[in-house]
């Protein structure tokens, strides 16, 4: 097929490592690579991507897939879309859309306006002269401007609503994206007389819009509402921008406000993000730590910022952040304290940030004791054994506590560990799992399918125990080409995706004994259907039958393994 053949053009000429490592900072490991999974909160790296395959699973939370189920499930997009960014990605030309259609039209729809709205609001900019002096005056660079596609949207209750209307989209497409908010005169304008922020994805597709009032009008940051491609909770105004340099330097500052970071940037610190006017929240941070590892919050020195710093510590120590807090000098942000002392002034003091437990004990107003108790609330919350016994040695030394002390009240923190139960508790399949030979059958077949019509032949599929493996089996015994496997995926369910993904990234086997491996769980099959037979056999009590089998069997016994 022609849409086929289109999927197969764009994989081959994006490798899913190199696309992959763009949201998620991924270590060599073996064959493979890995990572924390983008897709659930973890301690330990299980999610796995495969470049021999062009595969991923996560080995924690199951899901898996290739370039497109990654994009989909990461940018909240529909197929169609989804194959539209990599299609623009690969440089390879689409044909007929109609043919890609799958669901989410009006997602799709609600992104299409948004863009619009950008372009809209980026060309009023320049028609402003209060807008343009406005941000003339807040020392925005033309290049800044450009960069985050900083806009206006003018005074007035319908500008931008009679200008989407005039591209064609209906009022209630524009309701859904959020940029306009119903009346009991009719549908409005959100924004109206602000500056405006463009919000975008980690790929660069605009989600939302911020807006900021010029006087003395309240809100004086307004946000677009959640919409069908906006979580608010998990977005991060300046992600597209950053992400790169966060990934090379291993380390993201976090700061308060839209100017914060791109007056950052404009000094030469591209590293930096903010949230949109909320405090951190668990998504911020899963988003975060799977491209760094350090984090310094930058907020302001008053008691506001001292607490917003305070509430994120949890969230940093259980997601293995090792995190410091830069608080500013009284009444300065990262926008106006760049502007007074320059680029070298504000590296000094992300040099002298201060950790978690030095930031504890110089903004607590309480008794030593208690500082000592909330720090190692902290530490109890901390996975990785290294960083909670150097942030418990740093303890002992600015507590001036004995260390050991701190050791044992710390294991009173933590409590008593839960009593091994008779009953195992089922954990999800990963790479120490005991496979089956069905598995590991399945798993030489889709690491090599060139033996697909070897297994096929000596197999009866509707004898197999596992269900999903039968069923993927039998997509196997379907296709046309055995060599394309990646259609496996094709109307399979969750179940037959988690499992083909899973075992396309581990094969649980050495692929130097591919054909050893094959022969030996075919021939443990065999054996198993025999002695099934044999036990049917025997429950019978027919003697002539019991008599054919024995015979049967030593005969085989003297050629096989059986």
């Amino acid at each position: 097929m022609k849409t086929d053949r289109t999927l197969e053009d764009i994989k081959s000429k994006i490798d899913i490592v190199d696309l992959i490592s763009e949201y998620v900072q991924l270590r060599r490991a073996g064959q493979n690579w890995k990572g924390l999974c983008p897709f659930h909160a973890e301690k330990t790296p299980s999610f796995t991507v495969s470049q021999a395959k062009q595969m991923f699973h996560c080995f924690g939370c199951s899901t898996g897939g290739d370039i497109f189920a990654f994009i989909m499930k990461h940018e909240h997009l529909s197929f169609q879309e989804a194959l539209a960014l990599l299609a623009k990605k690969s440089g390879v030309t689409l044909p007929d859309a109609r043919g890609f259609r799958k669901t989410s039209e009006r997602d799709e729809k609600v992104r299409s306006i948004l863009h619009e709205a950008r372009d809209y609001f980026s060309a009023q900019l320049g028609r402003s002269l209060k807008a343009a002096s406005y941000i003339e005056g807040r020392g925005v660079t033309a290049e800044s401007i450009e960069r985050f596609r900083i806009g206006y949207a003018p005074d007035g209750w319908q500008n931008l609503l009679r200008y989407l209307k005039e591209k064609g989209y209906r009022d209630q497409e524009i309701l859904e994206s959020g940029l306009v908010v119903s009346g009991t005169k009719g549908p409005y304008d959100m924004f109206r007389n602000r500056v405006i922020f463009p919000i975008t994805s980690m790929s660069g597709t605009v989600v939302a819009f911020g807006g900021r009032a010029f006087d003395d009008a309240t809100p004086k940051y307004l946000n677009s509402p959640e919409t069908a491609v906006f979580n608010k909770s998990e977005t991060l105004f300046g992600i597209f921008h950053a992400k790169e340099d966060i990934r090379r330097d291993n380390r993201v500052l976090l700061a308060e406000g839209y100017l914060d970071v791109i007056v950052c940037h404009q000094y030469g610190f591209r590293n930096v993000v903010a949230p949109l006017g909320t405090s951190l929240t668990a998504a911020h941070i899963r988003k975060l730590r799977t491209i760094a590892e350090r984090i310094v919050l930058v907020f302001d020195g008053d008691t506001a910022g001292q607490a917003a710093a305070k509430r994120s510590l949890p969230l940093l120590c259980q997601n293995n952040f090792s995190a410091s807090v830069l608080l500013l000098p009284d009444k300065e942000d990262p926008d106006s304290f760049l502007k007074k002392h320059g680029g070298a002034a504000f590296s000094q003091l992300l040099e002298n940030a201060q950790g978690m437990i030095q930031f504890l004990f110089n903004v607590n107003k309480g008794d030593k004791l208690s500082t000592v108790r909330e720090a190692l609330a902290l530490i109890a919350q901390v996975g990785d054994l290294l960083t909670a016994d150097e942030m418990l040695t740093e303890l002992a030394e600015t507590s001036r506590i004995n260390e050991m002390t701190l050791r044992d009240e710390l294991k009173k923190v933590k409590g008593p560990k839960p009593l091994r139960t008779t009953t195992p508790q089922v954990r999800q399949a990963g790479p120490q799992a005991r496979r089956s030979e069905e598995h590991l059958l399945l798993s030489a077949v889709l690491a090599s399918p060139e033996k697909a019509d070897y297994v096929l032949a000596r197999i009866s599929i509707d004898e197999l125990r596992d269900k999903t493996v039968a069923s993927l089996f039998k997509r196997i015994a379907g296709m046309k080409d055995h060599r394309e496997l990646a259609d496996i995926f094709t109307g399979a369910d969750d179940d037959e995706k988690k499992m083909a993904t899973r075992l396309s990234v581990d094969p649980g086997f050495d692929p130097a004994f591919l054909d050893q491996n094959i022969d030996d769980c075919l021939a443990k099959i065999e054996k198993r259907k025999f002695d099934e037979r044999g036990l049917l056999i025997e429950r019978s009590a027919d003697a002539a039958l019991s008599n054919a089998f024995l015979i049967e069997k030593q005969k085989l016994l003297k050629g096989t393994n059986l």
